[in-house]
């Protein structure tokens, strides 16, 4: 991994995704099995608030879910569920190092693929506020870069704070023309990026503006926080 500190707390890491061509190859073959089997491959991914609005596409993968299924899916899920949690786990371990963190991380035990839809991005938020307020650090995994578009900002800012101040334009250039961003950046493909999911640290994922996103969120909850079964579904 190749590690950048772009902010204290905000740190990205290149080439933090074990195994991703094979996790990619993966992905497409359970798509495969899918539609050979009439199977749905994806979900829809519509917003918390209101289910009208669609992001995208999303696929659960959840360990215990993944125990129950037959032979052909299940080592194909596995091989992805556990390339993608290490991942996630090595890069909370360097960041814990470098921030003088002694705890052990201690990560959802399920994530969701993600898919972007073209024309589509995220508006400034807190995760915390967003979710679950056990959240502890916030990681973004970024499964390609062939898209126009699609980076992350920041303007940081407390809670209150962030009501005196103009929300960042959804085009990442115009947000950076205008000066409504303190840091931002494309992410490559195989990256991630990791920060508190607290304030100050409101963030923007910024409209895709040709082909589609694959991402993946995760968190490192507070250790002493027990895990509620509603958020990973």
């Amino acid at each position: 991994m190749k590690k950048h500190v772009l902010e204290e707390k905000v740190y990205y890491y290149e080439d933090a995704v074990e195994n991703l061509d094979k996790v990619m190859s993966t992905l497409a073959e359970i798509e495969k099995l899918d539609k050979e089997r009439n199977r749905e491959s994806w979900d829809v991914w519509t917003s918390s608030n209101n289910k009208d609005f669609v992001y995208g596409k999303t696929k659960l993968f959840y360990l215990p879910e993944i125990e129950k299924m037959e032979d052909e899916y299940k080592e194909k899920m596995q091989f992805v569920y556990d390339s993608i949690t290490k991942s996630f786990y090595n890069v909370c371990k360097d960041y814990a190092v470098n921030q003088n963190d002694h705890d052990e991380p201690k990560l959802f035990p399920s994530f969701n693929i993600k898919i972007y839809n073209t024309g589509i991005g995220m508006g400034p938020h807190f995760d915390q506020l967003d979710g679950d307020k056990t959240l502890r650090y916030s990681l973004v995994m970024y499964l390609n870069d062939d898209c126009e578009g699609g980076e992350i900002s920041f303007t940081l800012s407390d809670y209150d704070g962030v009501l005196q101040k103009r929300n960042a334009n959804p085009d990442y250039e115009k947000a950076v023309e205008n000066k409504e961003i303190d840091f931002g950046i494309k992410p490559k493909r195989g990256s991630v990026i990791i920060f508190p999911s607290s304030a100050p640290y409101h963030h923007t994922a910024h409209v895709v503006k040709s082909g589609v996103k694959y991402m993946i969120p995760g968190h490192w909850i507070h250790n002493d926080m027990e895990f509620n079964k509603n958020d990973m579904m």
